[in-house]
């Protein structure tokens, strides 16, 4: 039987476990086959099953290193002033996103992503220090709002789009400052 964990955080696109479960507590089970093809997260309630957060059968976040992506396009299927659907699909011509992106003030602010069953997979906000925010850039974050992946960027002037990928950090450990 897997262990019970307290909480978890993300590292290089994977879960890790953090402290033994209050039996009184929220809990979250790490499972994984011996050769880590695929893992997943279950969230328990005083030790009672509550539900899967996230199954790297409908996507895997390690596969969202800049090698892998390369082969991937996004097709747009529904598009207003407030918010764009688009699906992305892999080398095979798979969907295995639809990402609604949502605008405020003409910048993207969030991007939410379901797998291609329509079950929500993550999401991620969009920073911008002309909105003062505290950084240009993203966070990707699971179904349960933990941190996956954060990505800080210069931003083109005349556009004010991200341009030139400056820090990509995929250790994200309790605590760590943004």
């Amino acid at each position: 039987m897997s262990k019970l964990f307290r909480d978890y955080f993300w590292k290089d696109g994977s879960p890790v476990g953090v402290g033994p479960m209050d039996q009184q507590a929220t809990g979250y089970k790490i499972i994984s086959d011996p050769y880590r093809k695929r893992i997943s997260i279950e969230q328990f309630l005083s030790g009672k099953f509550e539900k899967v957060i996230y199954d790297s059968a409908l996507f895997d976040f390690r596969h969202l290193k800049p090698a892998e992506q390369t082969a991937w396009h996004k097709q747009n299927i529904e598009e207003s002033d407030s918010q764009v659907i688009c699906l992305i699909r892999n080398q095979d011509d798979r969907t295995i996103i639809k990402e609604i992106n949502k605008f405020h003030q003409g910048l993207c602010r969030e991007c939410v992503a379901f797998s291609s069953h329509g079950i929500p997979i993550s999401f991620q906000r969009m920073y911008y220090t002309s909105l003062n925010d505290p950084f240009n850039g993203v966070i990707l974050f699971d179904a349960n709002e933990h941190p996956v992946i954060v990505k800080k960027y210069n931003v083109d002037t005349s556009t004010g789009e991200f341009s030139e990928l400056l820090e990509e950090i995929w250790n994200l450990e309790l605590g760590i400052k943004l």
